[in-house]
């Protein structure tokens, strides 16, 4: 009897409780606590929700999830639970997070200090009101989105870790809206208010809730490469988030968008290279073409990388020689089948000036490795430069056209010492990763 009626009153003390939340009403945040479906975590100091389960698999940076944690400190995390927090910038190695506020919150004070809801749905209502957000926001390339699912993890009223004095007033309500349509990914960082940014340890001031670490705003993939940070985060402006528009998409104050299932290295897309091309040098991927047996035009070469949407690979700097020297070094190694390879630099059109294969100019007082004696030998009809191997790759000029030795004379002549180049260096833009569904 003792027990039902302890049992009887934690119901209703826990009804109480609930009555009193008030969920706050914002133009950025999904509706959240009482009157929806949401879980209720216990009050909890470096705790988590434990795995949920997910009824659609959720597309985060190139890699897919069945199942999440909504943690205490401020973060969703994927693969584990994440109960502790970092003040080292993103991107770090471990916490595959999604980081509303990431820095020591705890709730289980008493009184409660704060509630952390969450709930997956596929209610029409809340689907209709993620389809029209995703396609306001991003209406070029996102205007035929429909969502059938979301994840809402609502962080409302919650303290700081070590509060004192005043300190335990401070609250913060925040939340996190991930959507999906199975394929493409997106969330919602939703702020209504911030009154302190960070918790009392690694050097931070229980009173105030301020210190030098403050909070960390963004995603990361956890394998120190891939990442994406709000322009606030780790800063004292942490305190306009809820006021904060973004100024790269249409949306109500206090929301931050960013699609989630390609990952991002910064705010731009992480990039592959296109099919056919294996070398990455920055931004472009290269592909190398050669005739083992006979020599190969400027012009032929130069059309072949242009078909490809690519262009003849240039050259600005010494670290490029060298990469690119390494590549054909190891390449004919292997197949001992290289002379000479063009580069994608000539002065056909103004003799003496010399144009890179995108339209720039070579810095004359720059980067330019030339063989001795290559300018006395830049007269007239030589306006095309390679990489000649017999120099240890350093650039000389030829002919631009020529014609096989078996060939009759069509006017362009024959190829000067039979050492027309035989390979060429196509650059095409790295693109990014794109979902195959």
């Amino acid at each position: 009897m003792r027990q039902l009626t302890l049992a009887a009153c934690l119901l209703a003390s826990l009804a109480v409780s609930l009555a009193q939340i008030t969920p706050v009403s914002n133009a950025a945040l999904y509706p959240y606590g009482p009157g929806t479906a949401d879980i209720l975590d216990p009050a909890a100091d470096d705790g988590t929700s434990g795995e949920q389960s997910l009824s659609t698999p959720f597309p985060f940076f190139g890699k897919t999830y069945n199942s999440l944690h909504v943690n205490t400190n401020g973060a969703i995390s994927f693969g584990t639970a994440v109960t502790g927090f970092t003040t080292s910038a993103f991107p770090v190695n471990n916490n595959t997070v999604i980081a509303a506020f990431f820095t020591d919150i705890k709730t289980s004070y008493t009184p409660r200090a704060g509630y952390i809801y969450h709930r997956e749905t596929t209610d029409a209502g809340v689907l209709a009101r993620a389809t029209t957000d995703i396609q306001t926001a991003f209406p070029a390339d996102h205007g035929s989105f429909v969502a059938n699912w979301v994840y809402i993890a609502t962080w409302h009223e919650v303290g700081l870790k070590g509060a004192t004095g005043d300190g335990n007033n401070l609250r913060n309500t925040f939340q996190l809206v991930l959507i999906t349509n199975g394929c493409k990914s997106f969330v919602l960082f939703n702020y209504d208010q911030i009154q302190f940014l960070q918790g009392a340890i690694s050097g931070g001031d229980g009173a105030t809730g301020t210190g030098p670490n403050p909070a960390q705003v963004g995603i990361n993939r956890g394998n120190g490469i891939y990442y994406t940070l709000h322009p606030y985060s780790r800063t004292t402006n942490l305190y306009n988030l809820p006021t904060w528009t973004d100024p790269a998409v249409p949306g109500p104050p206090g929301r931050w968008y960013r699609r989630t299932d390609q990952a991002l290295i910064g705010n731009s897309p992480a990039l592959v290279c296109p099919s056919g091309y294996t070398s990455r040098r920055g931004d472009k991927c290269l592909k190398l073409g050669n005739n083992p047996t006979y020599p190969i035009s400027y012009p032929l070469a130069k059309s072949t990388c242009a078909g490809d949407g690519a262009e003849l690979f240039i050259i600005r700097s010494q670290a490029d020689t060298e990469w690119i020297i390494g590549k054909l070094t190891r390449y004919n190694r292997r197949h001992g089948k290289l002379r000479d390879v063009w580069i994608g630099l000539t002065d056909e059109d103004n003799e003496g000036t010399f144009v890179w294969d995108d339209g720039t100019a070579l810095n004359v007082t720059g980067y330019a490795p030339w063989a001795e004696g290559t300018h006395e030998h830049n007269i007239g009809f030589r306006n095309c430069v390679f990489l000649n191997k017999r120099l240890s790759w350093l650039w000389y000029v030829q002919k631009c056209d020529g014609y096989r030795p078996y060939e009759e004379d069509n006017g362009a002549g024959r190829w000067e010492q039979d050492a027309g180049p035989n390979s060429y260096v196509c650059a095409k833009n790295a693109i990014p990763v794109e979902p195959d569904c």
